[in-house]
């Protein structure tokens, strides 16, 4: 019998001795090195597997058609973004999926840390990190280099790329135009680029406007009508996908393969809430439920007006406790009015604290402000109450 805590440790312990002063030039040589020691190592009826072909894609290593290895040889940050994407993939063969990661010093212990625990959230059972030296052999042209790095990706990201590169900045511009007229990429923006993939047709491909949405700023949550929309909350489908962060950007109203993104710039404390979710391969950052109701009684403008919110609430799809949690952190006596009116009208229980509050606020600042005043909430109600009770 084998199992996963077996094979980790004789290639953490006895692997790891016999490659001390070995130099690899690139994966393949890991693998040949790795592919010796496990047949000598391992019992002789352990079946292995080198460059086993799937429909999901060529593994490096099948041990006992029950252990997938796959290797990373990081001397860069987009060897070990491609095995994100391969575990997400490898996971539909229904085995134990082991990533080792080959440290040549080239990256920090931090980046390769950060990278182990991405491995986990996508369901790599074991990442095993083992040190040699390693010098890869260089590519001879900014073409071979990107060709080489877009395998397995979705993006061209260029400020990430130069963390690595250690070419002429301006031949690599070159390169990236050459790949564009080649229809190998197509530019979302300044310094970052689909990749197209093979077969199919650059202006006739694209991904899911959530992934596109997570190139255009850092830090960046999917959020308000857009969220609502992800979760069900709402029928209504937004023609905008809107984007909640804390940093600056320039155009804040962009326009992408003919889909409008809306970046809204708001306070650090309003950032809470925030999940991941697996979109097309690609982990993206999505307000919760519970946050994105709280975000749009903020700022009901971005989300279809307040008759958008109060079909949230009559959905019952949240948590209570949450909810009230969140209508107080997030620091506006604004949310806490239309929350508080809206659940005593669709008769919602929730937990509140008192205001002491004179000025009236508009319910629905996106309508006319014309309506009557409700002094418990201290709330113009510029919306027809009926309307708004009778909701389905």
């Amino acid at each position: 019998m084998i199992d996963s805590a077996i094979i980790k440790n004789i290639i953490e312990k006895d692997f790891q001795k016999l490659i001390n002063n070995v130099v690899f030039e690139n994966e393949n040589h890991l693998k040949d090195k790795l592919v010796k020691f496990l047949k000598l190592n391992l019992p002789a009826n352990i079946n292995i597997k080198s460059e086993e072909i799937t429909k999901f894609g060529v593994l490096d290593l099948l041990i006992n058609n029950e252990f997938i290895i796959e290797l990373k040889y990081a001397d860069n940050v987009g060897t070990l973004e491609r095995g994100i994407s391969e575990i997400i993939r490898y996971r539909n063969l229904d085995k134990i999926i082991i990533i080792i990661i080959l440290d040549t010093g080239k990256l920090s212990k931090d980046i390769l840390n950060k990278y182990s625990e991405y491995f986990k959230q996508a369901e790599a059972k074991v990442v095993i990190i083992i040190k040699a030296k390693g010098k890869r052999k260089r590519v001879d042209t900014n073409i071979s280099f990107l060709e080489n790095y877009i395998i397995g990706k979705h993006f061209i990201i260029v400020e990430e790329i130069l963390k690595n590169f250690t070419g002429n900045k301006d031949s690599l511009k070159i390169a990236l135009h050459r790949l564009e007229q080649k229809g190998e990429i197509e530019r979302i923006e300044k310094g970052k680029y689909l990749i197209i993939p093979l077969g199919a047709e650059k202006r006739k491909y694209t991904l899911h406007e959530f992934v596109i949405g997570s190139t255009l700023i850092e830090p960046y949550s999917i959020a308000y009508w857009s969220a609502l929309n992800y979760y069900g909350l709402t029928e209504q489908i937004p023609t905008t996908v809107f984007l909640q962060t804390t940093a600056r950007k320039k155009n804040q109203d962009i326009k992408v393969f003919g889909v409008k993104y809306q970046i809204i710039k708001i306070k650090k404390e309003k950032v809470f809430g925030i999940r991941k979710e697996w979109i097309e391969e690609t982990q993206i950052n999505i307000t919760d439920k519970e946050k994105t109701i709280i975000d749009c009684l903020d700022k009901p403008q971005y989300c279809g007006g307040i008759i958008e919110v109060a079909k949230a609430l009559k959905n019952n799809k949240f948590d209570r406790k949450k909810l009230e949690n969140y209508a107080q952190r997030i620091g506006n006596s604004g949310v806490l009015r239309r929350l508080g009116y809206l659940c005593e009208l669709l008769n919602i229980k929730i937990k509140l604290p008192k205001l002491n509050i004179r000025n009236y606020l508009l319910l629905d600042p996106t309508m006319p402000e014309k309506g009557p005043k409700n002094a418990k909430w201290r709330l113009i109600i510029n919306l027809d109450e009926n309307v708004l009770g009778e909701l389905e």
